[in-house]
Order: structure tokens, then C-alpha cells, then sequence
């Protein structure tokens, strides 16, 4: 029954207790698959998966939340914002979100004009360098890199969603297809272990997972350790909440009945290959 479930997870650094203890063979997976971008069509068909928040909201007819995964963050994320003067001596400019998932352009719209105060006025896919007239949204290892000038900054826009909300910015949910957690709940349970044993080998193997991916990405070891120490890698009551504000302000907001249906809780089980 394991092999039957496609996992699919989202391979990003932001996912990478979960990601990368797969793509370095630490463990054997029957059916996990790692993609550089999981889109809610991905998603539609997957038993399971890894995938970013706000483009799990679409899927909750089909999906439902399991509690048990998740990546989310409040002080040292993985989302920044690049000015080539400090933020609150920006203009009217325009601001790049090149490469960014839907989760990460969901807080930078969100935080950027209400926390900062900075006014944009055009939302821009294209790669461009900070000046007078842009600011750039980073993400993943680039978020983590400083940037070699000494008259730009850096903001860390995760942690400006937590200061500006009290919540957490929740990036990835796991989601499972509500009949498969009807007909066969102890199969998604295997499927899930998977995750769980990759999230169990991150934090065994912390300092081989740090030392690799600082060296992959350039990277310095202690910023990438902040990062990932500050993740919460399940959904609790607050990530929940997190999640749910973040909906909100995206313009999907949760009603009180879906959100009853909408997440659960499910034990992985362990098989001998994990």
C-alpha cells in the first residue's frame, strides 16, 4: 500500500527538514517525489503533499490539512526584502518579485505598505537590483545572503508579519485528499511517515544538513541554523491561527464551518524502510 501513495514535497531550503533528508537518500521513500514547485494542479491528484500555503487554499473542497506537517516562522524566515536605503526613506517605487511563491508575495503585499509604509506601485515579475525606483522581494537562500553593498538593507518580512499580527507566517501546509483519508487511513498514515522520518533524520543529522547546504548554497552556517531553528515544523493552535490571518488578508478567508472540516490530525506509522 505504500508504494501506491505519490508524495509530493515541495524542495525548497524553506522545506528542507523535510526536503532534503530525501534528496540526499538519507532514508528510503517508495513514491516521495521532490519538485522544485508543487502547484495546487499538482497537488489536486497527490494523495499527499508538501505545498505552499496559499495555494493549498484552493484545494480545501478536495484536501484537507494534516496538523502534523508544516512549515512556518517567526523571527528569522526565509522571506526578505532588499532597499538600497532604509525602508522608511523608500518612495513610491516599484517592487520585484521574481522567483517568490504565492506565499511569500501574499506577506511582501501585506507588509510592505502596512508595516513599512513604503508605497508600491507596481508588482513586478522581473529580476531587478535594488535602487532609488525598486525594492526586491527575496526568498530561500537568497533571503539568507547579505547583500554586498553597504548602503542597502535587508528586512526580514516574516518576522514583520509576526510584529505586525502576533502570528506565525505559515509557508508550507501538508495536504491529503479527503477520500483517500476516508477509504485507506492507515495507508496515508505509512504515506506520512515518510515526511516524519525525514523532519525526525533533519534534527538528528542537524549539523550534516547545515554544513551541506551552507556549502551548496553559500550560505553562512550560523544565519541558515537561526533560520531553521526558528521554524515550527507542525501546525499548532497559533500556526493555525497564522495560516488562517493570512487567508484573510489575501482575500480567502476561512468560514467557521470549513475550517471545522478543514484540519486534521493523523498518526504517521512508521514502515522498516523509514
Amino acid at each position: 500500500m505504500l508504494a501506491a501513495y505519490t508524495v509530493l514535497v515541495e524542495d525548497r531550503l524553506t522545506t528542507a527538514a523535510f526536503a532534503y533528508p530525501l534528496r540526499a537518500g538519507w532514508l528510503a521513500a517508495p513514491g516521495v517525489m521532490l519538485r522544485p514547485h508543487v502547484s495546487a494542479a499538482d497537488s489536486a491528484a497527490a494523495p499527499l503533499a508538501l505545498v505552499d500555503s496559499v495555494e493549498a487554499r484552493s484545494l480545501l473542497r478536495s484536501h484537507v490539512i494534516v496538523r502534523e506537517v508544516a512549515v512556518a516562522a517567526r523571527r528569522a524566515t526565509m522571506l526578505t526584502l532588499a532597499t538600497s536605503t532604509r525602508p522608511d526613506e523608500v518612495g513610491h517605487v516599484t517592487a520585484s518579485l521574481a522567483g517568490v511563491s504565492q506565499a511569500g508575495r501574499a506577506v511582501a503585499v501585506i507588509v510592505i505598505p502596512e508595516f513599512y509604509g513604503i508605497s508600491v506601485e507596481n508588482w513586478t515579475q522581473q529580476a531587478l537590483a535594488p535602487s532609488d525606483a525598486t525594492i526586491v522581494v527575496q526568498e530561500d537562500a537568497a533571503a539568507l545572503i547579505a547583500i554586498d553593498d553597504e548602503e542597502s538593507y535587508q528586512e526580514d518580512l516574516g518576522r514583520a508579519w509576526f510584529l505586525l499580527t502576533d502570528l506565525p507566517f505559515v509557508s508550507h501546509v501538508c495536504l491529503a485528499r479527503r477520500d483517500i483519508l476516508t477509504t485507506d487511513p492507515e495507508g496515508l498514515a505509512a504515506a506520512l511517515g515518510h515526511l516524519h522520518a525525514a523532519r525526525d533524520l533533519s534534527r538528528s543529522r542537524g549539523r550534516e544538513l547545515r554544513r551541506d547546504l551552507s556549502k551548496d548554497l553559500g550560505v553562512e552556517r550560523e544565519v541558515l541554523a537561526d533560520a531553521l531553528a526558528d521554524q515550527t515544523l507542525y501546525l499548532g493552535t497559533e500556526e493555525q491561527q497564522g495560516l488562517e490571518e493570512l487567508w484573510k488578508r489575501t482575500g480567502l478567508p476561512l468560514s467557521a464551518a470549513e475550517a471545522r472540516g478543514a484540519f486534521v490530525s493523523v498518526r504517521p506509522r512508521y514502515s522498516s524502510s523509514s
